[in-house]
C-alpha cells in the first residue's frame, strides 16, 4: 500500500528542502500587491515582501488556494495513494479549510481523505505538518498520522505583538474601534492564538515591555521541546529577546525564522512572536 501523503498550505512556512525531502504537497496562498498576484513561497518570500509592499498603491491582501487548485491537488495525490491527510491554517483565519473540505468530498468514496483544521498558522502549522510527513515517511498509517496531529495541536502555542493594529483591522482580524484605540494610545498588544482565533492577552506601551511579556509567556512552560522566534525586520529585538530568555532558561535551544508574506500582510512590519511546542 502506498504511504500516506500530506498536503498543507503555504502559511506553514516550511523550508523548501524539508518539503522536498518529505514529499509534502504545498498549495500557495496568493499575495495581491497592486496589480500583481504573487504566489506565496514561489513568487515572493518573507525577505522581499516589505520592499515590494512599501511601493504598492494600496495595502497588500491575501486569498487562499482556489477550489480548482484543491481539486487538482487531491486528484493528483489520489492517483498516487488512497490515503491523504490535509493539515491547514486555522479556519478562524482563512477560508482554506472550508475550501479543502468541499474539494475532498467527491473523492471520499474512492480514497480516504482527512482534512484537519490545525487551529494554527506559520511555524506552528509547519511543526504539525513536518511531524505528520515524517511519520508517514516512516510507514505510519493514516489513523496514526491523524492521531499524532490531533494530539499535538493543543501543545503548540503562538504569541506575538504588533507595532500597530491597522493591518489586523484591515484583514478583519480585530475590530475597527479596537484598532483606532490602539493607535491613539500607542498600545502594542500581546496577542495569542487561542483555539485558532487571535485574542488579546495583554496591552503594553513600549516594545521593551512587550518583549518582557513574551519572556513571561515562554517561562510559563516547563517542558519546551522546541521554540522558534519569528520576526521580519527587527533583528535587534530578536537579540534582546534571546538575551532575556537565556537569563531564565539558559539551556533552551532557540531557533529564529522570518514570518512569511501571508502573516506579514496581516501583522505588518516590526511584529515579533514566538512559537512554543510543549512536550508531553
Amino acid at each position: 500500500m502506498a504511504r500516506v501523503r500530506i498536503l498543507t498550505d503555504s502559511t506553514a512556512d516550511i523550508p523548501p528542502d524539508v518539503v522536498e525531502r518529505l514529499g509534502i504537497t504545498v498549495l500557495p496562498m496568493k499575495i495581491h500587491i497592486g496589480s500583481k498576484t504573487l504566489r506565496d513561497g514561489l513568487d515572493i518570500n518573507a525577505r522581499d515582501f516589505f520592499e515590494k509592499a512599501q511601493h504598492a498603491p494600496a495595502p497588500p491582501t491575501t486569498t487562499p488556494p482556489t477550489p480548482r487548485e484543491f481539486d487538482e491537488a487531491f486528484a493528483e495525490l489520489t492517483r498516487q495513494t488512497d490515503q491523504v491527510v490535509a493539515i491547514l491554517v486555522s479556519s478562524k483565519l482563512s477560508q482554506t479549510f472550508r475550501t479543502a473540505t468541499r474539494a475532498a468530498a467527491p473523492l471520499l468514496g474512492r480514497s480516504k481523505i482527512v482534512v484537519i483544521d490545525s487551529q494554527l498558522i506559520t511555524v506552528g502549522l509547519g511543526m504539525l505538518v513536518t511531524a505528520a510527513a515524517q511519520a508517514a515517511a516512516e510507514g505510519a498509517t493514516l489513523d496514526e498520522v491523524v492521531r499524532l496531529v490531533r494530539g499535538r495541536i493543543p501543545r503548540i502555542y503562538i504569541a506575538f505583538f504588533v507595532e500597530t493594529l491597522d493591518y489586523l483591522e484591515r484583514g478583519g482580524r480585530v475590530g475597527k474601534a479596537q484598532a483606532v484605540l490602539g493607535g491613539m494610545l500607542s498600545i502594542k498588544p500581546l496577542l495569542i492564538l487561542e483555539e485558532g482565533e487571535i485574542v488579546a492577552l495583554e496591552k503594553v506601551r513600549t516594545r521593551q515591555k512587550a518583549i518582557e511579556k513574551l519572556v513571561e509567556f515562554i517561562t510559563e512552560f516547563t517542558r519546551i521541546e522546541r521554540m522558534v522566534i519569528l520576526h521580519s525586520t527587527t533583528p535587534e529585538d530578536v537579540a534582546t529577546l534571546i538575551e532575556q530568555i537565556n537569563l531564565v532558561l539558559p539551556n533552551l535551544d532557540i531557533s529564529v525564522d522570518y514570518y512569511g508574506p501571508v502573516m506579514a500582510t496581516h501583522l505588518g512590519p516590526n511584529a515579533l512572536g514566538v512559537v512554543v511546542y510543549e512536550g508531553p
